[in-house]
């Protein structure tokens, strides 16, 4: 039998040389295409794990703190510190057992302290008698709007005669009094595990070189002190303000009459009645016209400076003064997260999800103080940290919040923490970063060109939250707030490294024991990316403007490895279908043109059992070379990039290989079974398979008509062409539609898999593949037809009529072939997508006349021997 296949070779020795280059081919690509996936699925688990990737794999929160666009798959930007408690310390320690559990790290928000500063004799009064304003601001400005933050006013008299009642809204006390600048600003505070923070995202490793400053060590704990029983607390501090803000300081002077009793008693018999149920912030006394006598401002930073000076026990210059502060700061009260209203978006192609956020009034209960510390209005519910008091004294305030007295350990600097710091691909839900956003669209909908940059404001109840520039230690929180103090946890899992399905598998499985165990909610951060999100801001009914963020979209860089598999996948299937339908081809050509001689050997007496051994050993020969060459190119490959052969890769595409030829060999042996040793020593092929109702009117139709004829094997030839035409019209419109980049509708506009020349390299082995394959075919088509061709020829046709007449067909089959492929990859676009690139003439110009083109080189050879065709000889064979 082996003899006889390789006699057959021998004999046809130009066929066999066409079937082995095609073998070559098919070897080469397979090799290519198996070290291009495993070199760029790698690139793009590295791309994934680089770009997208939180500094954790699950974060834990308690249960109802859910937000409602997560039935959107989506988080807002430091979600986190908007979570107050609600996880104990037993659900905690129960996690962190949990032998796939590499770090657990808690976070406690204890909410925003009051820091407080301040600088000497700095207000000046004159020494007229009078009545004096001093009026104490703090202002922001967070891109969006100038806000307030807080507004104080004291009413000062100078030179009073008469007896003030005890319960009045002005002070008599002396004006040196109120010489200092006070100045008060609110942060925010959280508690850390040191130790886990420093494993999560190198808290340890960002403490900056001075002296004096160092990390948190094991007696760096939280402790009770004095009568009062007052906390003392471990701290480390950002000295970096995020707060472009500062302290307004005014003093004015009323213009009303004060210097005779008359006139005072006239005045605080005035206050009395306007004032009955008014505090000393909110006198009428406001409403009273004034001369200014003086301004001061002091940035926000400065203050700040001041404060962390103190804490490590330093004098800080300032205005020619010693300014001072207090390590004491009153834990006054949490905010929650915003609420988010779902709204129909301004612009659906480019934000799928839209919002609207909006201001109420603020209220606080269980409060002592005055309302003017906060804003009216707020984003954000206020809730305060106040307790009622036991104590039955008067002067003993009905509220009181926690105050704590801070130890300063070390400062550290945010931008050392291993945490993405990309701005167009961080994921923004990290602890150490305040939340920025871009003002895009006006009030009126009318893009911001540039978009205008919004940051934080150091407003507790503001738009976008604060990220605490005070860290304590976690035993902090424990003994403040209790056993159910901890926001958050968030986790690293082991076997979790990279972005893939298996690592996927093990955190679904963490969650789901975390969840049963904890009866927490467990988020898998891990394949996250950003998505941006558009948002209506509306203060007290008024439209300021829309603003977009990059929210962090849950499970997007998982969805966007899988949707890079399928692609790798779809190259992979497209560039094997095309070799199965050049084998298949070849084994259907081979079987036609030996029709005639398998029919002799059956009318000899040959079984049909032993036809099928020839047809299997030429599949398992063919199979073997393309394994062989495999090897070769592996070898290569791998001496070129100095690494290890893969063995995987080996086998993979020797089974692919036995799969592609055995395919051909099944589809001969069913064109064997089909076989009637007299009809095909009679006729050579199919009777039937010619006879088509055309008529012959030009070149065209004869052209048609033979197409049409042998409609199985051209079908063959389209398909051949058309399948790699689609996927070169699909990267065509990747690489100048989109830029060179795969993104599906549903991740937004961040990178998936970038389209690169090897890509490209590929498909040109298919289509050399294709094109084979169709020359292939219309060579068997012209050996069918010598005798039709030399009546042709017989009757006057030239050489260049019939050379016209083969390349028309392979015209033809390549235009049918540019249209099939034309309509799979825009069908592939449109599922991808949501659109039809029906404005890209070029594109569709290109992907009707590329096929074209490769029909055109395929019918050259087949041409060629159509116009050596003798016609004496054929009609004399014939006859």
């Amino acid at each position: 039998m082996l003899r006889f296949v390789l006699n057959h070779w021998r004999r046809q020795r130009f066929k066999f040389i066409l079937t082995l280059v095609g073998a070559l081919i098919i070897s080469a690509g397979l090799s290519l295409m198996f070290n291009l996936t495993d070199s760029s699925q790698g690139t793009v688990e590295q791309t994934l794990q680089k770009k997208w990737s939180s500094a954790y794999d699950i974060v834990v929160r308690p249960k109802g703190s859910q937000m409602s666009t997560e039935s959107n798959d989506l988080l807002e930007p430091n979600y986190l510190n908007g979570i107050n408690g609600g996880i104990s310390f037993k659900q905690y320690e129960a996690i962190k057992q949990m032998k796939e559990i590499d770090v657990a790290a808690p976070v406690a928000v204890m909410g925003y302290a009051n820091l407080n500063a301040s600088v000497p004799k700095i207000l000046e009064f004159p020494k007229e008698n009078g009545i004096y304003r001093l009026t104490a601001r703090e202002y922001d400005d967070s891109g969006i709007k100038r806000e307030r933050l807080y507004d104080q006013t004291y009413h000062v008299a100078q030179g009073t005669k008469i007896v003030m009642p005890e319960k009045s809204s002005m002070s008599t006390r002396p004006l040196k009094e109120f010489s200092n600048l006070y100045l008060n600003h609110l942060t925010l505070l959280v508690a850390i595990d040191p130790v886990a923070e420093a494993k999560l995202v190198g808290l340890d490793k960002s403490i900056l070189d001075q002296k004096n400053s160092r990390y948190f060590t094991d007696s760096d704990r939280y402790r009770v002190g004095g009568d009062d029983g007052r906390h003392y607390i471990p701290v480390l501090i950002n000295p970096d303000a995020v707060s472009a803000g500062n302290f307004e300081f005014t003093v004015e002077k009323l213009e009303v009459p004060y210097s005779t009793e008359q006139d005072q008693q006239k005045i605080v018999n005035k206050l009395l009645k306007d004032d009955q149920k008014k505090s000393m912030f909110d006198s009428s006394l406001n409403t009273y016209p004034s001369k200014v006598l003086q301004k001061v401002t002091v940035p926000v930073k400065d203050m700040q400076h001041i404060y962390f000076n103190s804490l490590h026990g330093e004098t800080t210059r300032y205005m020619n003064r010693d300014a001072s502060s207090s390590t004491e700061a009153g834990l006054f009260f949490k905010t929650s997260p915003l609420t988010y209203d779902p709204i129909k978006s301004p612009f659906k192609t480019r934000w799928s999800n839209a919002y609207e956020v909006k201001t109420a009034p603020t209220t606080l209960t269980n409060w002592s103080f005055s309302t003017s510390n906060i804003p009216k209005y707020g984003y954000r519910s206020i809730q305060s940290n106040g307790k009622k008091t036991k104590s039955d004294d008067p002067d003993m305030l009905p509220y009181v919040v926690p105050y704590v007295s801070m130890d300063i350990v070390g400062q550290y600097d945010s931008n050392k923490i291993k945490v993405s710091k990309d701005p167009l691909n961080e994921l923004p839900m990290e602890t150490y970063r305040p939340s920025t956003a871009d003002l895009v669209l006006d009030a009126k909908q009318q893009p911001v060109n540039p978009a205008r940059k919004i940051q934080s404001s150091g407003n507790p109840v503001g738009l976008l939250t604060n990220s605490p520039n005070i860290l304590t230690t976690l035993d902090s929180a424990r003994a403040i707030y209790g056993e159910k103090s901890i926001s958050s946890i968030r986790l690293k899992v082991k076997g979790a490294t990279t972005v893939s399905e298996q690592s996927e598998k093990v955190l679904q499985d963490v969650k789901t024991q975390i969840e049963q165990e904890t009866g927490l909610l467990a988020t898998i951060t891990k394949g996250s990316s950003p998505q941006p999100v558009v948002t209506k801001v509306v203060e007290q009914g008024k439209t300021l403007g829309w603003i977009e963020q990059p929210w962090v979209h849950i499970g997007a860089a998982m969805t966007i490895f899988r949707e890079t598999s399928v692609g790798f996948s779809g190259v992979i299937f497209a560039m094997l279908a095309v070799a199965i339908v050049y084998v298949l081809a070849t084994s259907y050509v081979s079987m036609l043109a030996r029709r005639k001689e398998f029919a002799v050997l059956l009318a000899l007496g040959w079984r049909t059992k032993d036809l099928y051994k020839i047809v299997l050993i030429e599949a398992s020969i063919l199979a073997s070379f393309v394994s062989i060459v495999a090897l070769i190119v592996e070898g290569i490959f791998s001496y070129v990039r100095s690494e290890t052969m893969n063995g995987w890769s080996l086998i993979w595409i020797t089974l692919f290989s036995l799969v592609i030829y055995f395919a051909g060999a099944v589809w001969s042996s069913f064109t064997i079974r089909k076989i009637s040793p007299y009809e095909a020593i009679k006729t050579g092929e199919y009777a039937s398979s010619s006879h088509v109702k055309l008529g012959i009117r030009s070149t065209w139709t004869l052209a048609l008509k033979e197409i049409f004829g042998k409609w199985k094997r051209n079908t063959l030839s389209i398909l051949s062409i058309a399948l790699p035409t689609a996927l070169l019209t699909f990267f065509l419109f990747v690489t100048f539609h989109l830029q060179g980049v795969l993104y599906t509708s549903w991740l937004g506009q961040f990178v998936a898999l970038q389209v690169g020349p090897m890509h490209y390299v590929t498909m040109g082995v298919a289509i050399t593949i294709a094109i084979l394959t169709t020359g292939e075919i219309m060579w068997q088509n012209v050996t069918d037809r010598r005798a039709s061709l030399a009546i042709l020829k017989a009757v006057g046709w030239t050489n260049r009529s019939v050379r016209q007449l083969i390349v028309l067909e392979g015209m033809l089959i390549g235009f049918v072939a540019g249209i099939v492929g034309l309509s799979i990859s825009y069908i592939t676009i449109y599922v991808l997508y949501d659109l039809v690139p029906w404005d890209e003439p070029l594109l569709i110009a290109v992907s009707l006349l590329l096929p074209v083109l490769f029909g055109t080189v395929a019918s050259l050879l087949p041409a060629q021997i159509a116009v050596r065709v003798n016609p004496y000889q054929e009609l004399k064979d014939a006859g």
